[in-house]
């Protein structure tokens, strides 16, 4: 492996709303949590068929994983940000293009971070609902949206990419 140019990436105010915003997805997951926990049966929907039906039930405590798998998300991703000349990158890094090259992997990774962490969010609240009666599964549209959100930003990323070789 070649070596690459270590280089700081500062932080935009984008990169900073991104993150605010990924913080607030794993907080509404914890009230969420915190303000349901009580109303919560203690066998819920853990499990969804492709058309959103639950098709496979087990305890309450299984719903704790949506917080903590967001925080494991946030702080893995945040970690790996600050080493973006360790990254796979899809064109050769030079020293002409590493600037621009590694400021977009790290914002990709940051649009990628808020955007798990959402679905985290939005499956937990979907569950707390089709567990206490208010709806009768997950929302069929979805996978079909998260697919989009996530394909569309890597491809954006690849584009971007692509032009900054």
């Amino acid at each position: 492996m070649t070596s690459r140019p270590v280089l700081n990436i500062p932080r935009s105010t984008l990169d900073t709303a991104i993150e605010i915003a990924a913080v607030a997805g794993i907080l509404l997951t914890i009230i969420l949590l915190i303000t349901k926990w009580d109303t919560l049966p203690d066998v819920i929907p853990i499990h969804f068929d492709i058309s959103g039906k639950p098709d496979s039930t087990g305890s309450k405590l299984t719903i704790l994983l949506f917080p903590a798998i967001g925080i494991l998300i946030y702080a893995m991703l945040t970690v790996i940000n600050r080493f973006p000349h360790t990254f796979n990158y899809p064109w050769p890094i030079t020293e002409a293009n590493a600037y621009r090259q590694y400021q977009m992997a790290v914002g990709l990774m940051r649009w990628l971070k808020l955007e798990l962490v959402w679905q985290f969010a939005f499956i937990e609240w979907q569950i707390i609902l089709a567990a206490s009666g208010k709806a009768l599964g997950l929302n069929v549209a979805f996978l079909s949206i998260i697919l989009l959100v996530v394909f569309g930003t890597v491809g954006y990323y690849l584009w971007q990419a692509y032009q900054s070789r």
